[in-house]
């Protein structure tokens, strides 16, 4: 792994693309920032106006391992990052392997097909999902692995389960569950069952009690987020699963376009992927070995080979069968507010890598038979040679026959030639490496190795993109201008790209691969300003994590962007600055006062702070009503949700903020008349407000925002965001420590007596 990622590791190289910019890196930057300063992650300003971090499961903000690379640089602590996870995923292959008595050959080939598969690779984009798939490996192995007393099986396995846990995502959470499962059901003794499944929920037990900081911060998060109120159709949830067609790749690596790189141009498999240039995972590739192990092992007794044939079974259900439903279920509401079953292509990789390592040492003690992977070999080849001679033809063929647009056949005629010949040198390889086991040398060993760890790196390292990290993290001009303008941040700024009609100018310019990233750092819609430390307030909600009050206002505002009076609604939100392309038009009250040859940069002038002593409010009686007031208010007014119906004015007064950081803010007020004081944070009950260091209860403002009454004079407000439950669920990682010391000396003194 140092080899093959030497340039991120020591070259000050980025991994960049896919989800990374837009979403995660901004995320991950938060959660860096607050363990470097010695503080929880729980509040992320620069999104959505202000929504909670730490609860979010996307964001996994306490698992372990980000505290322990915040004591690194930001950008390097993201190249070690996933460098780390895909050693631990590899070192957990070849625990799990040799754990099954393979050598540690086969174990070396387990390994390298898990971690540099098109998966494992791909994972680089995901470092939400990273660890869950480092983990899963050791987990299986902890469940099976012989032990000496149950005991010690059960605070190791609670133990990875815990860090699972802490990691936050639902599906690989889900494999390792059903994975330790099967393995109990399928490789696990009869007699033993029932202990071992004893044993396996006493595990799970110990690690919720790890992991409860999260699991109750998240279980009392998600009833107020957009999922759970206003749920999830079918279409959205079923969104990236996995086409038949796209089974192909576990033989051809790349067959419908160089889906690696940035450019939309390069692809032409759209029609698959419900629009997108490609999927969730860039390849299902993991190595033509792989495949071999997967129809020429037999039926062998050898234990591992029943689970990893059995999962292969269930993940490819459970990832294609989505993909089969007819178009019209997709305005059903979907049963689970949960997205994208083609996350469980991980467990299909997972016992891929398993059949392969085990397969080795049979291949090697009862050679298999040569002729089908040689005739598949010369198809290959002979196909690519045809696509070769008669690209035209070959473009439209494989165009029609996965009902793509007319249009693609250009793409496929240019793409198909060369992803086929590429399989076929793979294969070919593969083939090689194939008969060379049969022969017993160690030359021949080392050959065969070499041929089948070169495989998968050669095809799939090219999906793990890296930048020079000046492109990755550098702000733009605009950015700049905003941390001279606005060095406190308080104002927000408006991508008004999102509320006109789409910019041919964009799509000119961004379809290169070099302006990919650059388009991102431009538009303001995503999360990526949050690098730069720049909020938002109606950027896209990227993991569908707003609260449902977010997401209600983010519908209202698209709506006001089409009349002419918006500006008093838009500067109710400290949307001061707006920044748009050149060929869209402006949002009503926004000027013109700067740009360069691609951009203007907007103002606002009426726009108010993100904190301030409010003049004028209405007061209302429930969220309904405060929606339908929103589009009535004037200029500095706001509409509360205080349980009643009022209005009222102020002259207003001073407020000079003393601290203003994710966790907590502390400001100082000084007026003349009692007032409320607005705060551009997602309103939520999880947070502690004290004024002069007596309890304050903050109020919806604006329908997803929070103020709080304040009265004549002067008084300190003191805000501090909390942790969802954390005065309980503290106590569960307390817990969890002191029944695992008493457990490991019970474990001891039974050993010590003789006792299993």
């Amino acid at each position: 792994m140092v080899a093959v990622f030497a340039d991120p590791l020591f070259f000050r190289r980025n991994f960049a693309g896919r989800d990374l910019a837009p979403y995660n890196l901004p995320m991950e930057k938060a959660m860096h920032d607050a363990y470097a300063q010695a503080r929880l992650p729980v509040w992320m300003n620069e999104i959505s106006g202000g929504r909670p971090l730490l609860p979010s499961p996307n964001a996994g903000a306490l698992y372990p391992v980000r505290p322990l690379l915040s004591i690194f640089s930001f950008p390097m602590a993201m190249r070690l990052f996933p460098v780390l996870h895909w050693i631990a995923a590899g070192l957990g292959m070849i625990v799990l392997l040799t754990s099954l008595r393979a050598s540690r050959a086969a174990a070396w080939i387990g390994a390298v097909t898990y971690v540099f598969s098109g998966v494992g690779m791909t994972e680089v984009f995901f470092p939400n999902l990273h660890p869950g798939m480092a983990l899963l490996p050791w987990i299986v192995w902890a469940t099976g692995r012989p032990a000496r007393s149950e005991g010690r099986r059960i605070l190791l396995l609670s133990f990875l389960y815990g860090l699972i846990f802490l990691a936050g995502d639902v599906f690989t959470i889900g494999m390792a569950l059903v994975s330790s499962l099967l393995w109990i059901s399928l490789e696990t003794a009869r007699a033993e069952r029932l202990r071992a499944l004893l044993g396996f929920g006493s595990s799970l037990v110990l690690a919720a009690l790890l992991a409860a900081p999260q699991i109750v911060a998240t279980a009392l998060w998600i009833p107020e987020t957009n999922r759970a109120v206003l749920g999830m159709k079918l279409s959205e949830s079923l969104y990236f699963s996995i086409h038949p067609f796209r089974l192909l790749e576990l033989l051809i690596p790349y067959p419908f376009g160089s889906n690696w790189t940035f450019a939309n141009a390069d692809t032409w498999g759209w029609s698959l992927l419900h629009g997108k240039s490609v999927g969730m995972f860039t390849t299902l590739y993991a190595g033509a070995f792989a495949v071999f192990a997967l129809v020429s092992s037999g039926r062998p007794r050898t234990k591992g080979f029943r689970f990893g044939r059995v999962l292969f079974g269930l993940s490819l259900a459970v990832s294609v069968l989505p993909s089969l439903i007819p178009v019209v279920w997709g305005k059903l509401a979907s049963p689970l507010p949960l997205r994208n079953p083609e996350k469980f292509a991980v467990a299909l990789v997972l016992s891929l890598a398993l059949i392969a390592g085990l397969a080795f040492d049979r291949f090697r003690a009862f050679p298999a038979s040569r002729r089908w992977p040689l005739a598949a070999g010369v198809l290959v080849t002979l196909v690519a040679g045809l696509a070769a001679l008669f690209p035209d033809a070959a473009g439209r063929e494989g165009a029609r026959l996965i009902g793509a647009n007319p249009s693609m056949a250009p793409i496929a005629s240019s793409k198909l030639p060369g992803a086929l010949a590429e399989a076929g040198l793979l294969w070919t390889a593969s083939v090689v490496a194939f008969d060379l086991l049969r022969r017993r040398s160690r030359p021949a060993l080392g050959g065969a190795l070499a041929l089948l760890t070169a495989v998968p790196i050669v095809a799939s390292r090219r999906i793990a993109c890296t930048l020079n990290e000046e492109e990755v993290f550098s702000r733009t001009r605009f950015a700049h201008f905003l941390e001279r303008s606005d060095p406190r941040g308080s104002y927000r700024t408006f991508g008004e790209s999102a509320y006109t009609p789409p910019s041919p100018l964009l799509y000119r310019y961004a379809d290169s691969t070099a302006s990919y990233l650059d388009a991102y750092r431009r538009t303001w819609i995503e999360h990526l300003h949050g690098l730069w430390g720049r909020g938002t307030v109606f950027n896209h909600d990227f993991d569908s994590g707003d609260f449902a009050r977010m997401q209600s206002l983010r519908h209202l505002s698209i709506a006001a962007a089409s009349f002419s009076d918006s500006a008093a609604f838009f500067g109710s939100f400290g949307l001061k600055w707006g920044i748009r392309f050149r060929d869209q038009r402006a949002i009503a009250g926004y000027r013109r006062f700067g740009g360069d040859w691609l951009q203007d940069w907007d103002e606002l002038d009426s726009a108010l702070p993100d904190i301030r002593l409010v003049s004028r409010w209405i007061e209302q009686d429930g969220a309904l009503a405060s929606a339908g007031a929103l589009p009535r208010l004037k200029s500095g007014e706001i509409v509360l949700e205080t349980g009643r119906r009022a209005q009222g004015e102020s002259p207003g007064g001073i407020v000079q903020v003393l601290r203003n950081d994710p966790a907590r803010l502390i400001v100082e007020t000084l007026s003349g008349d009692s007032s409320w004081l607005f705060v551009l944070r997602g309103f939520w009950s999880f947070r502690s407000v004290r004024m002069d260091g007596r309890p304050v209860d903050a109020v919806p403002a604006q329908l997803a925002f929070s103020a709080v009454p304040v009265p004549a004079g002067r008084h300190r407000i003191d805000w501090v965001e909390e942790v969802p439950g954390g005065e309980a669920s503290l106590w569960g990682p307390i817990v969890y420590v002191l029944a695992a010391v008493s457990l490991a000396v019970r474990t001891r003194q039974r050993a010590r007596a003789g006792l299993p």
